[in-house]
């Protein structure tokens, strides 16, 4: 049956123009951003306030100059962090960068294929591939590596993030009646803020998205809140926002976020100055802001959008809930004990001396906080949100530290990169963490340490044995879950493995028990049981594990082959099935998942 014109006609936008609509938004961000830069909310030059004429040449060479700094010490840190690991990458550590070379490769190979694969991919996939198209050129240039494709991530979205939300701290921290101190302590603190490196050096792409969100929580706020210039001001921020969803859908959090906290401070500002036009123009603006957001994601998002709204992901990822106690702790564990306390100087400080910014920006993020955990714990990425949030406070400390009268500027910068310096070196480095492990208020208590395996040689002997028993025909399966052992671990040692596996269950709730995994000729278990989520989460996996390694139940039907001693003191073990899995058997295995999920039921 022929499909109607207009179908024709979506299709093709769907295919083509998400990808230039994409790269006119982010020029865009860019662009705006850029030239807001250099003032303060005076219009005064702020960096270089000693020169009596700042010409446009001057501020463009001093922003360039700035962000290649930036851009390359943040290689080198890639750099240097990449030598320390030994490259086995799984999970969400390897997902988007298996995808960087996929990409890359179908550009080379075929453009315009390239293009149509992007649009359909921002139209239907979770893990979206348009957060990629702007790191295409490092491919191109550079090739696949591992640093390539990190390099690519700093380079596109860490630093402008860093240099956005560094200068919008900045402005608003600065005082309108002082001079303008501490610009190179506020730069230092943002590079090496330790949330925003957490998630990049795993080579998670998120940021992308928190470039979007600073973009459009600077719009909100110098129009201020919608009341100026009310439908420019609310396409723009309405198209940073939808953006910073299509690159990653559970930005949707962060959006709700700072719009409520847009709306709560707008109802504030106009019961303060009683100007009901002003709330016209805001609601307007809303609604604008709106349409933006609804319409983008209904032309290029639909079938992703009905898919989200026909899924209860409460359901789907309770296994990655804990309670709230839990959930403060990870995201405490994530910041130093000293920069939490300088978060928490500089929100008092906002609050006594009327920063309505810094405001702003924590309430969005407590509320993003907040809204994301009815779903599951923010894992490191999905905390940078609430982390870009509370920057403005943390340099609204440094500020206010560094323009102390009584205080050298230059000694007190110098302490404050000391502190940052150390919180970095014990958050992401061995040697820091080992050295500075007397003083550990120093460094986040959540290590983001180089990936390691111990006894790497037996992971090796392991792969070789299930390489040279397979036939064509024959699956194996992994009842392990974690950064210790799991099917993803293996195949991304050994490619080759990839079309044998057979895919069992990771998390009870998202995926339950495959039965399938039971008719694999070899399996893997270990002796303790390997996981990575809450006790009792991981049930499809523990208790297979458990009657394989005891030889009851379905384990009867398993014979032991070899033995492995893999990393952290934990024991691994081949085993080879002898005959098939009898249906008595598992009934019995269902019969004890039964007692936890008794929707649950055992294939006929």
């Amino acid at each position: 049956m022929r499909r109607p014109l207009v179908q024709v006609y979506i299709r093709f936008e769907l295919n083509i123009h998400p990808v230039i609509l994409m790269g006119c938004a982010f020029a865009g961000m860019a662009l705006g951003c850029a030239s807001a830069f250099p003032f303060d909310r005076n219009g005064s030059y702020l960096f270089l306030s000693w020169r009596p004429q700042v010409t446009s040449d001057k501020v463009f060479g001093f922003w360039t100059a700035t962000y290649i700094a930036t851009a390359l010490l943040g290689v080198a840190v890639c750099v240097v962090y990449i030598n320390l690991e030994e490259s086995v990458y799984y999970w969400d550590f390897a997902a988007y960068f298996n995808t960087f070379n996929r990409e890359g490769a179908l550009l080379v190979k075929s453009p315009l294929e390239w293009l149509s694969h992007v649009g359909i991919s921002i139209e239907r996939d979770d893990y979206s591939a348009a957060i990629l198209v702007p790191l295409m050129p490092f491919y191109l240039l550079f090739g696949g590596s591992r640093l390539s494709y990190m390099a690519s991530i700093v380079a596109v979205y860490f630093v402008p993030t860093i240099l956005v939300i560094a200068r919008m701290s900045y402005v608003e921290a600065v005082s309108a009646t002082s001079p303008s101190r501490g610009w190179f302590a506020v730069w230092i603190a943002v590079f090496l803020y330790t949330p925003f490196w957490a998630a990049t050096l795993r080579g998670l792409p998120d940021i992308a998205g928190c470039f979007a969100l600073a973009t459009g929580t600077w719009i909100l706020w110098k129009s201020k809140f919608l009341t100026r210039e009310p439908v420019i001001s609310a396409m723009s921020a309405g198209a940073c926002l939808w953006l910073a969803f299509m690159l990653r859908r559970w930005y949707a959090y962060s959006v709700m976020g700072v719009a409520i906290s847009a709306a709560f401070f707008c109802l504030l500002l106009v019961a303060k100055d009683r100007d009901f036009p002003a709330l016209r123009k805001a609601m307007l603006g809303g609604i604008c802001a709106i349409a933006v957001i609804l319409g983008s994601a209904w032309n290029f998002q639909l079938p992703l959008i009905a898919r989200i709204l026909g899924t209860s992901y409460g359901d789907l990822y309770s296994g990655y809930r804990t309670d709230l106690v839990t959930q403060l702790g990870e995201m405490a564990s994530r910041l130093s004990c000293l920069n939490w306390l300088l978060v928490l100087v500089g929100l008092c400080l906002s609050v006594a001396r009327g920063n309505r910014f810094v405001m702003f920006c924590a309430v969005a993020s407590v509320l993003t906080f907040f809204l994301f955990t009815r779903t599951q714990d923010p894992e490191r990425h999905h905390s940078m949100p609430m982390f870009l949030w509370l920057f403005p406070a943390y340099a609204q400390a440094i500020v206010a530290i560094v323009s102390v009268p009584a205080l050298r500027a230059r000694w007190s910068t110098a302490v404050i990169a000391v502190a940052a310096g150390l919180a970095f070196l014990g958050t992401f480095f061995p040697i820091g963490r080992q050295l500075l492990s007397p003083v550990s208020v120093v460094f986040a208590k959540e290590a983001t340490l180089p990936l390691h395996l111990d006894n790497l040689p037996e992971y090796r002997r392991l792969i070789a044995d299930l390489t040279s028993k397979m036939g064509p025909e024959d699956r194996f399966s992994v009842f392990a879950s974690g950064s210790v052992l799991s099917d993803s671990l293996l195949f991304g040692m050994d490619r080759n493995l990839l079309p044998y596996v057979g895919w069992s269950c990771q998390v009870d709730s998202r995926d339950q028990f495959v039965p399938e995994a039971l008719k694999s000729r070899y399996a893997v278990v270990t002796d303790r049981p390997v996981t990575h989520l809450q006790w009792g989460a991981q049930l499809c996996v523990t208790m297979p594990n458990q009657y394989i390694f005891e030889g009851k139940g379905i384990g009867a039907a398993y014979k032991r082959i070899a033995a492995y001693q893999l990393s952290g003191g934990v024991a691994g073990y081949l085993y080879e099935r002898m005959r098939p899995v009898s249906k008595v058997e598992i009934d019995a295995l269902y019969s004890e998942f039964k007692k936890k999920y008794p929707h649950w039921t055992a294939p006929e």
